[in-house]
């Protein structure tokens, strides 16, 4: 039987230029019994497609801004995950790679956020997603983070007038403070990404397959215990 990544290689190479929904064969299921993944391809960047799995694994995993969810795919999802693909794809090309001291780390921390690495093991298995896709999707996430970081929150400085002004008149405590450092640099960064990532989508080769004419449901359960919010990247 062909894995399901094979089945979706298939669907990305052929250059869909509308909805397309598969129905692929679940792996893993319970008694070897027979079962439906139902996949559907959204978007493509720059000639690299999107499916619903992709947005589905990143949920999942919480990677690349986002967090578990059961709710069916937005076009706010969509979105987000075009985002996702430009920034990752820059930082490719810039040569931002994860060691592998830090993919392993990344990967011990998925695991964590599902609830440890026999959980994570046991829901790629049960719901037929291949171990090697998810970690690639992990090294995604490393790419998307470095690269905000090292484009943009690296270059963000705020002063004590910004933060006072912030805060406004009256002493504030010290862990007020800072907290509200962070806000204000973490708002710079957004600022600066979203300016960016404007620019880039005038650049990129963005075709949309979907537009939100219906509900897209996840093609697999999220894991029983992904429930732990992701930390965001700004």
């Amino acid at each position: 039987m062909a894995t399901l990544l094979q089945h979706r290689t298939r669907l990305l190479t052929r250059g869909i230029p509308a909805l397309v929904i598969l129905v692929l064969p679940l792996l893993g299921t319970v008694a070897s019994s027979p079962a439906t993944f139902l996949d559907a391809f959204l978007t493509a960047v720059d000639g690299t497609a999107i499916t619903a799995s992709d947005i589905a694994l990143a949920r999942a995993l919480g990677l690349l801004g986002f967090h578990p969810s059961d709710d069916p795919i937005t076009m706010a999802d969509v979105e987000r995950a075009v985002d996702a693909r430009l920034v990752e794809g820059e930082a490719a090309r810039m040569g931002i790679r994860p060691t592998s001291e830090e993919a392993e780390e990344a990967w011990r921390a998925a695991a964590d956020r599902v609830g440890d690495m026999l959980a994570l093991t046991g829901w790629l298995a049960s719901t037929g997603l291949e171990e090697a896709w998810a970690k690639r999707m992990i090294e995604a996430d490393l790419r998307w983070r470095r690269f905000i970081d090292l484009r943009f929150r690296a270059f963000v400085f705020v002063s004590e007038t910004d933060v006072a002004q912030a805060l406004g008149p009256g002493p504030h405590p010290a862990e007020l403070r800072e907290r509200t450092r962070r806000a204000l640099e973490a708002e710079t960064t957004n600022r600066e990404l979203a300016e960016w990532l404007a620019d880039a989508r005038r650049r990129a080769s963005i075709r949309y397959a979907w537009r939100g004419e219906r509900a897209i449901l996840l093609p697999f359960p999220m894991p029983p215990a992904s429930g732990h919010a992701a930390e965001k990247p700004g």
